[in-house]
């Protein structure tokens, strides 16, 4: 088999040139992946990591062994549980894919699935009001091209508004959005089925005030349809990790404590304070549970109700009067969901 794989490729990007003999497979699986509609920045970074293992032994491999997919794990010993077992999983669909493609291929067994224990920080309403007022009167020192902050007061209130995930929204384009019928279309989204968002009067008037001020940047060519809505100030997409460290500094102003290493508060959070804000709204409204659930999901984004579990726990805890209303309900959805 050695024979017939190139000892280097480069990956569709060209941005990884994988060197070992497995060269053109890895592309071939990769390609592959990315055809499904997959994102593959994780996977390539796996491929990357048994690329370099298998190149490092200096000799051409016919087939993945145990002793090498060990070699492998035993570079995570500074990874966490959740990361070590997201890695697992993706190198047992890799070396499944070899075995059906005729390379015998050692499939490591699936390690059991860490739990969470990560706890989302859920605003107050005083909090986001906080939040948007800061983010209305930050500043600049000086001038910066590469600063996203321009689009950060409207990015913020439409995850609040609508509880997208922070890629979905910063992947929003020109055309996606339509100011005269008040729609959003968002594409990439988790589960890659679009899903649009209507806008009420006063997110449409949030986003006139953005795109008024948008247009006054000496830019050229930001109205074309294929272009980003949310941009830094010299035109180009704003990223997740920018618009973050601006809401690091907008939680600071606030006097909110921001934890880091990775334990929050995220940008993300404002999905969750969505969500919970959103289930208690409806409930206090005099929806029962059985009706606002599946209408949380929906805007969500999520595929089935279950998936939203989470945040009817977190409600819970937040909110325990609901259960008054809702307890026997809950209890029938949810059974595992520990009732105060």
């Amino acid at each position: 088999m050695s024979s017939t794989i190139r000892k280097e490729a480069s990956c569709m990007n060209n941005t990884i040139i994988f060197k070992s003999s497995f060269a053109r497979i890895i592309n071939e699986y990769l390609r592959i992946r990315q055809n499904q509609g997959v994102n593959i920045a994780h996977e390539l970074t796996i491929m990357k990591e048994l690329d370099q293992i298998m190149a490092r032994h200096g000799k051409p491999m016919e087939r993945i062994t145990r002793e090498l997919i060990e070699e492998w794990q035993s570079m995570q010993f500074n990874e966490s549980d959740r990361t070590k077992y997201a890695k697992a999983c993706q190198m047992i669909r890799f070396c499944t894919y070899l075995c059906h493609i005729g390379i015998d291929s050692y499939i490591m067994p699936k390690p059991k699935r860490p739990a969470n224990s990560f706890v989302p920080r859920i605003f107050s309403k005083e909090e986001i009001a906080k939040i948007f007022s800061i983010a209305d009167t930050t500043t600049l020192p000086k001038p910066m091209f590469n600063s996203c902050l321009i689009s950060i007061p409207a990015l913020i209130r439409f995850l609040y508004y609508a509880g997208c995930r922070v890629g979905e929204t910063i992947s929003i384009n020109n055309e996606d959005v339509d100011m005269v019928k008040g729609m959003v279309l968002l594409r990439n989204t988790k589960n890659r089925k679009n899903r649009l968002i209507p806008l009420n009067d006063n997110m449409k008037s949030i986003f006139s005030q953005y795109l008024w001020y948008r247009a006054r940047l000496k830019v050229d060519d930001l109205d074309i349809p294929s272009g980003p809505f949310f941009i830094k100030a010299d035109g180009t997409r704003i990223s997740a990790n920018s618009a973050y460290n601006r809401f690091k500094e907008i939680l600071e102003k606030c006097g909110i404590s921001h934890l880091g290493h990775n334990q929050g508060p995220r940008l993300h959070d404002i999905r969750h304070t969505f969500a919970v804000h959103s289930l208690q709204h409806m409930v206090e409204s005099g929806l029962d549970i059985y009706t606002a659930l599946p209408i949380l999901s929906v805007l969500l984004g999520h595929s089935s109700i279950y998936a939203t579990e989470n945040y009817v726990r977190l409600t819970i805890q937040l909110f325990p009067d609901i259960v008054t209303k809702n307890g026997d309900a809950v209890k029938s959805i949810f059974p595992n969901i520990d009732m105060p």
